[in-house]
């Protein structure tokens, strides 16, 4: 006779104890039936009504269940639902999406027409999209209300990309109930499918009118089951789950509870920590559980706890000696069979750490920041503007403080003088674009955040990485969309407020769907590592060069940097949402060493991703938390068992868990007392979907060797390579001083993580320690210091501020220059100041390597003159403050001054809109010796063309280029001297040859040649296409330093937010607009330069890019 299987076992006790107590002349309690599916139908239309019938015969005393999607321009939704024997249908919920669609879900118990197949139909407030699902189930209860929903949950939103959206957790509370999962959207042509651990009953999908799934599973009390169904990106959705409850055998009366399920044990010193599952009631409440410790396999006292709870800590336990542990639960009705046995545990006086019970917090930690004066900063996600929490540990307060705007997936870091930066974050509510521009800082002294200078790219997830000198670099984050990225980075300067984009590197081999990781090496390059596609670089700022590493073998995990330059990355999988599974790859890298190079190590004891590594106080590595995959819609399962990674041998060994699962989302900092917080998880595609609203703290094993040794003065602040006393009773024991960084922690990355040893002397009851001997091993800013003992347990750690260096300026870099008549105009981007500011700057001109006499000045820009025509010069820049001057610059471009004038922007006027022509008038005067450029762009369903331009004042304008779009919108770019109209207003107009949208922009330069027809064009490239960044291509090489390069941009209309290209200066922007959008930029070019116009946009959009050389006068 073969195994019964659990439920049907529990089933089959359950009929032979009625029958027993039955023959003892007892009360008899028939057994529940397990709830079943029997049959579906499914239909979809275009009504005010529709009718459905069941396959089969349905039966008196199962249930139907009824799922209604409607969609119309004027929000209807479902009205009634009936059906041909009478049952009386409830509405059990109602939920309605962004775009108007309504799903409602309808019950009753089968009274009437068992046995025949009633036609069901439900009827809207007015015509619609239908799509309607019909259930019958088996063994729901049959009470004809909504009471026969025991728990409910249900979320709506809009799928920013395509993955699983779900309800929400639903706290099941009644035994063998049902819980069945309902989506609904109007229509988008998405393949759905039913979530995890669901079985699919209706899927209607995909569809251009109605998509609906409905799904089922099993549950037990304490359950939390949350309906989830796979979507596409760009869908409004609903999802809603219910927990039916179970018929009641009969009628007959409750059971007792099943027996307790999943029993764990983890160890703790003289104690152990048990959970497991509560199980199914059996219809009446669970009034206790007791859990029984078994002493190498010697049963011992039970331990009674009151209400259906899942965890207990068990006291009094020897250390050294295994136990296992029995639950069993009881009700009214009686007691449970015990558990299965739980794993073997030894509790040790020195455990795998321990985890303080979780903290209930208002919201989910997706972002966590230590503060310098032991606060922490906080926030979720998804807001616009964002809201922030700030911690206080030692009163277990939270105050909110409002953000400037939505700093969700921005990167943040700490200023030198403890203030916190954040940079970039989420625009889809404010811009419509996936990043911001915005630079905001939060100051812990007043608790108030502040508007810095805006970056010159919008960015959603990228990195920021303090320099040596006190500047941060901020590398890459999504533009527009998730396939548009920020491909060069940009520096910022706190004490100038101002950021300079690094134009020499384009980071474009690391388009991360998330954070790429960013550290300072001591070399005080920037080691960068890609995450997806498993690449790393060195960055270096000051030069603008831009290397490859290598491939580390760890795909999507989690890194941070344990040593001065010592990198450990871990975990991960191969995609970051679609649900692949994790590994446990692990590598190191040595950026000290000649040539830095990967090096695979001894993997995790788990697969995870999502997790976080937290560098301890011992210089040991923390990985807590992490998912079996890359599903980040999973939030309440698979507590992944936390383990410490040791550099001295390269492994991973086990430590106590969490327990709260804490997967995508999670945060984790190492704190002053050197324990470490961890929160979060959840959240991850907005709001409302579900999430940890808790945190907990963590004690490491080194907090249960002993005593701590203390540190009763330390200073305040210190600067490189200087010798500070610290005052402690411990002294003749410490083993080990430790420089740790204050945390700022999202997403797997501690973007300011660093763990520096420092060497000390040990003197009566204080403490000699050398502080680090530069910036590139540990960059201005505030850091804790703990002292470590012989039994491996550190102090609790003191904040030291280390002060910027004060030294020369650094080179000057990007430094360009630009010919004119026996002149050039030099530029470039101011260096880091040294921690004193710049009183001037030098610009040296060069004849081949023979410098020429100097100029002096103090911004960023100097006008040479005295130069020879016809000779080539290159520039040099050095730049000066109170203690040194520089090291000049790389050379700048080679130019040649000549007497021709250089080609100079004077305005621009913009217009589009219906029509068969479209006229605009300049804001100004126009100056005779100019020349007018115009861009036209044309549309309409017949392909209509632009037949001319011409203007107020009888100028002639010839058409350079046309080119037509894959959607038949047409580009042309005309031109004409300006020979007549001089200091007029100058009406421009564009005709097409039928009534189409048209766009028309227009651009008055100076110092362009004024030659009739072509005869001031020197080159021109056009092209066409719908990828993300727009290009012409590159031109034949230009013929003549000073010429004018002019680039144009169109597409009919797609409400796309337009930058132009690097390089460009931007000079007409008309976006976003859902008629015609249009750019023009331009760039002074070269001798033998090939310019090539670039502007950013979305994937999908059809575009045409020319690019024009006009010639100089």
């Amino acid at each position: 006779m073969g195994f019964l299987r659990p439920r049907r076992a529990r089933v089959l006790v359950s009929a032979l104890l009625a029958l027993v107590l039955v023959a003892l002349g007892l009360p008899g309690y028939a057994a529940a039936v397990a709830p079943a599916f029997v049959q579906k139908v499914s239909a979809r239309a275009i009504a005010a009504s529709k009718a459905v019938t069941l396959p089969g015969n349905v039966t008196a005393g199962n249930r139907i269940v009824v799922q209604v999607g409607v969609w119309s321009s004027g929000n209807a939704t479902a009205k009634t639902v009936k059906d041909a024997a009478n049952n009386t249908y409830t509405k059990l919920t109602a939920v309605t999406a962004s775009d108007g669609t309504e799903l409602s879900v309808w019950s009753a118990p089968v009274v009437n027409g068992g046995g025949t197949k009633p036609a069901i139909t439900v009827t809207a407030t007015a015509k619609a999209d239908l799509g309607i699902a019909a259930v019958e189930y088996s063994g729901l209860s049959q009470v004809a209300d909504a009471t026969v929903v025991d728990q409910k949950s249900q979320a709506t939103g809009t799928s920013t990309v395509a993955g699983v959206v779900t309800s929400g957790p639903t706290p099941v509370t009644t035994g063998d109930g049902l819980a069945l999962g309902f989506y609904a959207d109007s229509g988008f042509g998405k393949t759905l499918a039913a979530g995890a651990g669901f079985t699919e009953r209706v899927n209607v999908s995909p569809t251009s009118d109605m998509e609906f799934v409905l799904e089922d599973r099993p549950v037990g009390i304490g359950e939390q089951p949350s309906a989830g169904v796979s979507t596409g990106a760009g869908v409004p959705w609903s999802v809603v789950t219910i927990v039916f409850k179970a018929a009641q055998g009969g009628g007959n009366g409750p059971t007792a509870p099943g027996s307790p399920t999943s029993v764990t044990a983890q160890a703790g010193n003289a104690s152990a920590t048990v959970n497991w599952t509560v199980p199914p009631n059996g219809g009446s409440p669970i009034t206790s559980l007791a859990v029984t410790p078994y002493a190498n396999g010697v049963a011992q006292a039970p331990i009674v706890i009151s209400g259906a709870v899942a965890t207990l800590a068990v006291p009094g336990l020897t250390n050294g000696t295994s136990y296992t542990f029995t639950v069993t639960a009881t009700n009214t009705i009686g007691t449970s069979a015990p558990s299965a046995l739980s794993n073997a545990v030894t509790p040790t006086a020195s455990p795998q750490g321990q985890w303080a019970p979780a903290m209930t917090w208002p919201f989910v930690a997706v972002h966590m920041v230590a503060l310098n004066n032991g606060k922490y900063l906080l926030w979720d996600g998804w807001h616009q503007p964002e809201p922030t929490y700030l911690w206080d540990p030692a009163t277990n307060t939270f105050t909110t403080i409002m953000a400037p705007d939505s700093i969700f997936c921005a990167a943040n870091a700490h200023l030198p003088d403890g203030r916190v930066l954040v940079v970039g974050g989420y625009g889809v509510v404010s811009t419509g674009e996936l990043g911001i521009k915005d630079t905001t800082i939060f100051d812990p002294a007043s608790n108030t955040w502040s508007r810095g200078a805006d970056m010159h790219y919008p960015r959603w997830y990228p990195s920021v990485t303090e320099l040596p000198d006190g500047r941060y670099v901020t590398i890459s984050g999504n533009t527009s969309d998730a396939y548009t990225w920020a491909e060069h980075p940009e520096v910022y300067d706190p004490a100038n407020n101002t950021w300079t984009v690094l134009s020499n590197v384009n980071t474009s081999q690391i388009h991360e769907v998330e954070y790429p990781f960013a550290y300072l090496a001591p070399n005080g390059k920037v080691f960068t590592m890609g995450p997806s596609e498993d690449v790393s670089y060195w960055l270096d700022v000051n030069n603008q060069t831009w290397t490859p590493v290598g491939a580390s073998g760890v795909i999507n995990g989690s890194s941070t940097m344990y040593r001065p330059g010592k990198i450990l990355y871990s975990g991960g999988s191969t995609t970051v949402s679609d649900g692949a599974p994790a590994m446990a790859n692990t590598s190191v890298i040595d950026l000290t060493a000649p040539t830095a190079a990967w090096r695979q190590t001894a993997p995790m004891k788990t697969a995870r991703d999502f997790h976080t590594l937290t560098t301890l106080a011992d210089g040991k590595v923390l990985a807590v938390g992490g998912a079996p995959s890359s599903d980040q819609s999973k939030l309440n399962t698979n507590i992944l068992t936390t383990e410490i990674w040791d550099p001295a041998t390269e492994q991973w060994s086990t430590a106590a868990s969490m327990s709260v699962p804490r997967q995508y989302h999670q945060t984790a900092l190492l704190m002053a007392d050197g324990r470490v917080l961890v929160a979060g998880g959840g959240h991850h595609i907005s709001a409302t979907v579900p999430g940890q609203f808790s945190a907990e703290i963590y004690s490491p094993p080194y907090l249960f060797n002993g005593a701590r040794p203390t540190v009763t003065a330390a200073p305040a602040s210190t600067a490189y390579a200087q010798t500070i006393s610290v005052s402690t009773p411990d002294s003749a024991d410490i083993s080990a001083v430790n420089l740790v960084s204050m945390g700022a922690n999202t997403h797997q990355s501690d973007m300011d993580q660093r763990f520096v040893p420092l060497q000390f002397t040990k003197g009566v009851g204080k403490l000699d320690i050398q502080t680090p001997a530069g910036a590139t091993l540990a960059p201005p800013g505030d850091y804790m210091l703990f002292v470590v003992n012989s039994a491996g347990v550190p102090s609790v750690a003191k904040t030291v501020r280390i002060l910027p260096s004060i030294t020369a300026p650094s080179a000057p870099s990007a430094v360009a220059a630009v010919a004119s008549n026996a002149s050039a105009t030099v530029t470039w981007s101011a260096p880091g100041d040294g921690g004193n500011a710049i009183t001037g700057y030098t610009v040296t001109p060069y004849i081949g390597s023979t410098p020429q006499t100097p100029v002096a000045v103090t911004g960023t820009s100097a006008q040479v003159t005295g130069l020879t025509n016809g000779t080539s010069y290159t520039f040099r820049v050095t730049a000066t403050n109170a203690i040194g001057t520089s090291a000049p610059s790389t050379p700048s471009n080679a130019v040649t001054p000549s007497a021709t004038p250089i080609p100079g922007y004077v305005q621009q006027v913009t217009g589009r809109g219906p029509g068969a022509e479209r006229a605009v008038t300049t804001p100004s005067a126009v100056q005779v010796g100019d020349r007018i450029v115009v861009q036209v762009g044309v549309w309409n369903t017949v392909g209509s063309r632009a037949t001319g331009v011409r203007d107020s004042a009888g100028n002639v304008y010839t058409k350079i280029s046309s080119t037509v779009a894959t959607d038949n919108t047409e580009q042309s770019i005309w031109t004409a001297p300006i020979t007549s109209g001089g200091g007029q207003k100058l009406t421009v107009t564009a005709s097409a040859s039928a009534s189409a949208d048209i766009g028309v922009g227009v651009v008055e330069y100076s110092g362009l040649s004024l030659a009739a027809g072509l005869g001031a064009v020197d080159t021109t490239v056009s092209n066409k296409g719908t990828t993300a960044v727009a290009s012409s291509g590159q031109t034949a090489a230009v013929t003549d330093d000073n010429h004018l390069a002019v680039g144009f941009y169109v597409d009919s209309g797609f409400s796309r937010n337009l930058t132009a290209g690097a390089g460009f200066t931007p000079r007409l922007n008309s976006s976003p607009a859902g008629d015609m959008e249009m750019l023009i930029e331009d760039q002074l070019v070269v001798l033998g330069a090939r310019p090539n116009a670039t502007v950013n946009t979305v994937a999908n959009t059809p575009w045409m890019v020319t690019t024009v050389v006009f010639k100089h006068g």
